[in-house]
């Protein structure tokens, strides 16, 4: 039993560091093209963001859903909440951010994932319905999409749009041959959490600390429990 409590201690513990890193994955990147995101709060669902520096940085919402802000270098303005999907790459040290095939001369590219450097999971950006129809049949590859037009919402349904006008339901493995295929990307760079004194010098958003706090309680709790544990007599 005493061997059964540690392992499970173990696991809570990893648990928790991994959610705690996730909440902190910061990057800067510098486009020397015109990019296309998502944006729900724009009438048409996405934003064009002109050549230039930005911070693509993961979000804690407080829901299930997988937000991605993005931002100028500074973290100051904000461009869009990027609703994402868990996503997965074979070679961790390819590009950083992945373009949605290639466009047309003179088309902003479209942003499809992005990734933390060094990882192996990303981010796979979700866009609204018709736009990812639009992609879908000009880039003859699905594109996932959100049903609901507007601020993301704590209730989301993500669909998959394909180059034959269909919608069906979202499975990663819809995206492997499109995947393999796509290449073109760029890379960034790392950027580590402020610190407990340059936070006020950022917005205001759902902040990690409560989740490193939370962590350290249950760490703390988990260590209790352990060393109560061997005290106890064997039965």
């Amino acid at each position: 039993m005493k061997s059964i409590r540690i392992a499970f201690a173990i696991l809570m513990c990893l648990a928790i560091t991994q959610t705690v890193e996730a909440q902190q994955r910061r990057t800067k990147l510098r486009f020397s093209a015109p990019i296309e995101i998502p944006n729900p709060s724009a009438p048409n669902g996405v934003v064009v963001l002109p050549p230039g520096e930005y911070m693509f940085a993961l979000v804690d919402t407080g829901t299930s859903h997988h937000v991605v802000r993005v931002t100028d270098p500074t973290g100051q303005t904000v461009h869009s909440m990027v609703l994402t999907m868990p996503d997965y790459r074979l070679n961790a040290t390819s590009k950083t951010v992945m373009y949605l095939g290639e466009r047309p001369a003179g088309q902003p590219l479209a942003i499809k994932s992005w990734f933390y450097p060094g990882n192996n999971t990303g981010e796979r950006f979700i866009y609204p319905k018709a736009r990812a129809q639009a992609l879908a049949a000009e880039l003859k590859q699905p594109v996932p999409s959100r049903a609901a037009a507007g601020p993301i919402t704590a209730k989301e349904t993500v669909q998959v749009q394909t180059p034959t006008k269909t919608e069906v339901a979202y499975d990663a493995k819809l995206f492997d041959s499109a995947d393999a295929a796509d290449t073109a990307g760029v890379e960034g760079e790392a950027v580590a959490v402020a610190t407990a004194g340059q936070a006020a010098a950022l917005p205001r958003t759902a902040s990690s600390v409560y989740a490193v706090g939370l962590a350290g309680l249950l760490l703390l709790g988990l260590g209790l429990a352990v060393r109560k544990s061997a005290y106890l007599p064997r039965v």
